[in-house]
């Protein structure tokens, strides 16, 4: 399902190789986990703010080569926001929180991601359907181009869309 993009560069520094990266919008990418040398990267292109959506979890083999991230973004000058949602029993209103607290900073170029960018994949076709306004169909290609909701997620994706909805109805 995933599609290695042929280049993306963000400020002229290729970052292609980072896990199921996407450009969202000039001033927002989001990706799989990437390494310390991609954060390297990351901070070379000029990134202010790093939002991790997964969690530190021992059991994740990906996460385990990277438990200590928050120092390595920390120590490249960068700020790190952890704002951790779990897989298996997603919140709404904690994605509803990442969301709103990713559209606060859209003044800042911010890098968003989790393990693999399904999470932040998920979130990201929200962002561009309510914060963008990106016609359905499109923000459902670039979901799928990284990858394909299950049931569990299509449900979060329901339910925070109606909690947009309810608040752009309510303005």
């Amino acid at each position: 399902m995933s599609q290695h993009p042929s280049s993306v560069l963000l400020n002229g520094i290729n970052i292609s190789e980072i896990l199921n990266v996407q450009k969202i919008h000039d001033n927002l990418y989001s990706s799989g986990q990437p390494t310390v040398q991609q954060l390297e990267l990351i901070c070379q292109a000029g990134v202010s703010t790093v939002v991790n959506l997964a969690l530190n979890d021992a059991d994740n083999s990906l996460i385990r080569q990277h438990i200590y991230e928050d120092r390595a973004v920390l120590e490249l000058g960068m700020h790190y926001i952890h704002l951790p949602i779990l897989w298996d029993c997603p919140s709404a209103s904690q994605a509803l929180f990442a969301l709103k607290a990713i559209h606060h900073l859209q003044d800042q170029l911010v890098w968003i991601h989790c393990a693999d960018n399904w999470r932040a994949s998920s979130l990201m076709y929200l962002y561009r359907r309510f914060y963008m306004k990106m016609p359905i169909e499109q923000a459902d290609e670039l979901l799928h181009q990284v990858w394909e909701p299950d049931e569990t997620w299509t449900g979060l994706i329901n339910a925070v869309a109606m909690q947009l909805q309810a608040e752009q109805f309510n303005y």
